[in-house]
Formats: structure tokens, sequence, C-alpha cells
């Protein structure tokens, strides 16, 4: 689960950077990452108490939690047979299969690729 928001996270960061400031001009709101002087609002920076970051965060562990909440019906549901980061959604490739697995690793790697990223950015506002 944490390299899946280690990902989310790795493409969200920069990307909010470049397209706050265009949305929020766009659809006339306030331009939040402004105020940190065009870094992505976070905990380094004090952004995470402006506006409506607070309300977003709160919703987002919401959200995760029931994402969490139906990994463990299914696991439940499932016992041995169960797979970590197995939701019962759609496949690429059948479970067990040789490519399955392949793209299970890719999907680590991945994770630690993003992971390193995220703490590159962190590294870089603090610098």
């Amino acid at each position: 689960k944490h390299g899946r928001l280690a990902m989310l996270a790795a493409v969200a960061w920069p990307l909010q950077e470049k397209l706050n400031p265009l949305l929020a001009a766009r659809f006339h709101m306030p331009n939040l990452v402004a105020e940190t002087g065009g870094l992505s609002p976070s905990v380094l920076n004090g952004g995470l108490e402006q506006g409506i970051i607070p309300s977003a965060v709160v919703t987002f562990a919401v959200l995760v939690s029931l994402v969490e909440a139906q990994g463990l019906r299914i696991k439940k549901a499932q016992g041995e047979a169960w797979m970590p980061g197995d939701y019962t959604t759609a496949r690429i490739a059948e479970r067990g299969s040789p490519q399955f697995f392949s793209l299970q690793e890719g999907e680590i790697w991945n994770s630690r690729i993003a992971m390193l990223a995220v703490l590159a950015y962190v590294v870089q506002e603090v610098a």
C-alpha cells in the first residue's frame, strides 16, 4: 500500500506545482502554491494549513481507510488464498502465472523508485 501511495505522490507532487496556478486562474480559485513560494504544500513549508487542504487530507484519509477495510474483508473471505495487494479488480495476467509475478515485481520496483523520488522532493525543499 505504501508503495502505491508513493507512486501517486511522486506524480502528484510536481504535477500540482505546475497545474495548480493554471487551474486556479482558470476556475477563479485561490492559488495554493503561491503562498508557499511555488512549492507543493507540505508539512515542511507550512502549506498543509492553507484553505481547503486540511479537509482534503481528512477526506483522503477516510477514503484510504475504506480501501483498507475492503482489503481486510477480502483477506478474511479468501483465507489462505489471499495475496497482499489483491483487491480482486480486473487483472492483466492470471493469478499465479509467470506474467502475474513479473507484474508484481515491476510494481515493487516502481514503488521503490517512487519512494526515492518523494524523498528527493523533500530533500530539495529542505535545502
